[in-house]
């Protein structure tokens, strides 16, 4: 594995303050602080117990975050190897045992999963025009009713599919985050 680019933290739960090594890797944009703060006060009534779905997952940053914060399970989808190695080896290092890092496409792993989840984090790469296609393919199987997708975009004007609506906002100067339910 390769020397970490830097690192990024892990601000609540029990694992409060575990660094997360930053793997180099094109496009890679880890959420920051301010970002996932604000993300697991919105959640903080959801995560205790709720599946966990990291796609895109990057550094696996969002989903330790939820299992520290007491989610019952995360699963990791990552197609870029060198960032799910270090996805598994953090997981393991750290004892956690209630997760799966699935080393494939994204798009590929929502055709093929039957598996619904509570909580989804949506954060494709930005100009990769995945965004729109994934919530399209979650919205026929992946999410229980009722069930949240945090969604992270570059700030250009997306125009969501009319099935999900907007539960929460937010942005800061390159891009808009929000959490959005079905209906």
């Amino acid at each position: 594995m390769s020397k970490p680019f830097g690192s990024v933290r892990v601000i609540g739960g029990n694992l409060r303050g575990t660094r997360i090594p930053v793997e180099h890797a094109t496009g890679l944009r880890p959420t920051s602080d301010r970002v996932k703060e604000t993300l697991f006060n919105w959640l903080s009534l959801d995560i205790e117990g709720a599946r966990c779905l990291d796609l895109f997952a990057g550094t696996g940053a969002l989903g330790i975050e939820s299992l520290s914060r007491g989610a019952s399970k995360a699963t990791f989808v990552e197609k870029n190897q060198v960032l799910g190695g270090a996805i598994s080896a953090l997981l393991t290092s750290l004892g956690i045992s209630k997760a799966e890092v699935y080393l494939q496409d994204s798009i590929n792993y929502i055709e093929s999963c039957g598996t619904e989840f509570d909580i989804i984090f949506l954060d494709p790469p930005f100009g990769s025009g995945l965004l729109l296609p994934s919530l399209e393919l979650i919205a026929k199987r992946n999410l229980v009713p009722n069930g949240v997708i945090y969604a992270e975009f570059s700030k250009n004007k997306v125009e969501l599919p009319k099935e999900w609506r907007k539960l929460k906002v937010g942005a800061t100067k390159s891009l808009e985050y929000c959490l959005l339910t079905r209906g």
